[in-house]
């Protein structure tokens, strides 16, 4: 039996390649990735706080100066600098909604090249994009995610999609040309977050030497633009990066504290603040369950894939049609050896960090502590949604393109309002650690404090305060939440939690927070309020008494 390769009608195809068509896709792919944002996570999102107002202080250095957080060093340079003054124009909350319309935007337009790096249509885009937006609200592996809230990982990311949606052309190819266009984006998007970018390059270069490897011999001329090709990629990441990788740099290089202060430093970062994100043994049940059955659909999804566009390009068709054929099974390869790439780093990172013993008690754990805390997780933990996504695109494109007029309304409602379900189903309007009535006074004493307390005033907040100087705009002597990313202020960090842990118990052990034990609060920390819902009772009235939480001024 002779076998026609799936293909939709010539009007149809040019239709769907005409820039407006395209335009029109990528804004509503940027529309579905922006209101999915919106529902699954109200403003402020859990790092916006963390991001914007750390931006405002970089912008404002008056603002909150005395706030331990935001006098820290700064890891994430480029965007601070770029998003620092809309925060002095506009409220928080405002500029948390343009900056996820921006980031939206940014991860449609990556979307929109990788999708047709590798054969998706514009409406295939689409649903490859819900099918996406769909399984990334299901779960995660290391904690990552791309349509939570604004921060820089989510601009990096849209770049980074572009980058590997370029390289695909240059490696199909066999250009160096669109190698360098790959290594601009790669730079600015490790310009934006280092590590997301820096992971992505990584990748792309191990993709780039595992084809060369595997792929037939394609001689002397195209072996040699293909290593031109390489470093042109390589020098353009490097170049547009600098303004942000210098920074980072830094911070990472900084020896000024000694080798066992460094040490600790970085168990401190991966083994307990950022224990959920860096260390293997952290990670639940469901995790490991959602990563293993992502990863399996990706791979049989593949294998279809790639038998139905391998039985395209062998079938006694025009010759055009099987060029399209071999062509696009080339460009799907391609992909998954950048999949690849990303599950050797995490797979390594697994190895690095798995422990049965205490952190503390593991061999070699300096050295594994910091290898760990550039989060080897990453990549494969974005990928994940991303690829079985992209995959599941082009199986429909395979199977339905010649159908497509007849089903397209139902699908395009199907996949782009499904992910409504699982965004809808986790949305929490009440912040972790609280409940109903102690978030509402939380926000009801910050309002207090924003209009009653001087501005240069120093609190010191509990545990789980969330959000603080978003609300309240004052300074926090100390904030679990915002640890800082440098050696030396995660000691710091460390080490005024560690006393405040130890005056509060001293203080409670005779019944009461007396004068004096305020007057100790201050003498070690400057602070000059206290936010509390469980210390006390107080010799000192409270300033501001709600349901829940009581504002104590420091003597």
């Amino acid at each position: 039996m002779i076998r026609v390769p799936i293909t939709v009608s010539e009007s149809e195809r040019q239709r769907q390649k005409s820039p407006g068509f395209c335009l029109l896709s990528i804004l509503a792919i940027a529309g579905m990735f922006l209101t999915i944002s919106v529902v699954s996570s109200p403003i402020p999102g859990v790092n916006e706080p963390h991001y914007l107002c750390k931006a405002r202080s970089f912008s404002d250095p008056d603002w909150c100066n005395r706030d331990f957080f935001l006098t820290s060093a700064n890891a994430h340079y480029c965007f601070f600098w770029l998003v620092g003054p809309l925060t002095q124009v506009v409220s928080f909350t405002t500029a948390a909604f343009i900056g996820r319309g921006i980031s939206a935007l940014s991860l449609a337009i990556g979307w929109t090249v990788l999708g047709r790096a590798i054969g998706l249509s514009s409406s295939f885009r689409l649903l490859a994009a819900g099918a996406f937006a769909f399984l990334s609200q299901l779960g995660n592996f290391s904690g990552e995610w791309l349509l939570d809230g604004f921060e820089s990982k989510v601009s990096a990311w849209g770049l980074g999609l572009c980058a590997v949606g370029f390289w695909i052309r240059g490696m199909v190819r066999t250009c160096p040309g669109w190698m360098t266009v790959a290594g601009i984006c790669c730079g600015a998007g490790t310009m934006l977050h280092p590590v997301v970018g820096g992971w992505i390059a990584v990748c792309l270069s191990i993709a780039w030497l595992l084809d060369l490897m595997t792929r037939p011999a394609i001689g002397w001329p195209r072996f040699m633009k293909s290593v031109w090709g390489i470093v042109a990629f390589s020098f353009a990441t490097i170049g547009v990066a600098l303004p942000g990788l210098i920074p980072a740099m830094r911070l990472v290089l900084d020896d000024s504290l000694s080798r066992k202060d460094r040490e600790l430093a970085s168990f401190i970062q991966v083994f307990w603040r950022l224990k959920h994100h860096l260390d293997p043994t952290e990670l639940m049940a469901a995790q490991w369950l959602y990563a293993g059955g992502l990863l399996s659909l990706s791979i049989i999804l593949f294998i279809i894939v790639q038998r139905q566009l391998t039985l395209d390009s062998q079938t006694p068709a025009a010759e055009s049609s099987r060029d399209a054929g071999r062509r696009l099974t080339l460009e799907t390869t391609l992909l998954m050896k950048f999949f690849l790439a990303s599950i050797v780093i995490a797979l390594v990172g697994a190895i690095i960090g798995w422990h049965v013993v205490e952190a503390r008690y593991m061999e070699g754990w300096e050295w594994r502590a910091v290898l760990l805390k550039f989060y080897p997780f990453r990549t494969f933990d974005a990928l994940l949604p991303i690829v079985s996504g992209l995959l599941v695109g082009l199986l429909l494109q395979r199977i339905m393109a010649d159908r497509w007029k007849e089903s397209a309304a139902v699908f395009l409602v199907v996949f782009c309002g499904l992910p409504f379900v699982p965004a809808t189903l986790k949305r929490e309007n009440v912040r972790p650690g609280y409940t109903a009535d102690q978030f509402a006074d939380w926000q009801a004493a910050c309002r207090w404090i924003q209009k009653e307390a001087p501005p240069g005033t120093l609190f010191l907040t509990p545990r789980e305060s969330f959000a603080f100087k978003w609300m309240a705009e004052r300074a926090e002597y100390v904030c679990y939440k915002d640890c800082p990313q440098d050696a030396a202020g995660i000691l710091e960090w460390q080490r005024r939690l560690e006393w405040l842990h130890d005056w509060t118990l001293k203080s409670s052990t005779d019944g009461v927070y007396s004068r004096t034990d305020l007057e100790e609060l201050r003498a070690e920390t400057g602070c000059d309020f206290v936010v509390t819902r469980i210390l006390g009772p107080f010799e000192t009235a409270p300033v501001w008494q709600g349901k829940v939480w009581q504002i104590i001024k420091v003597p």
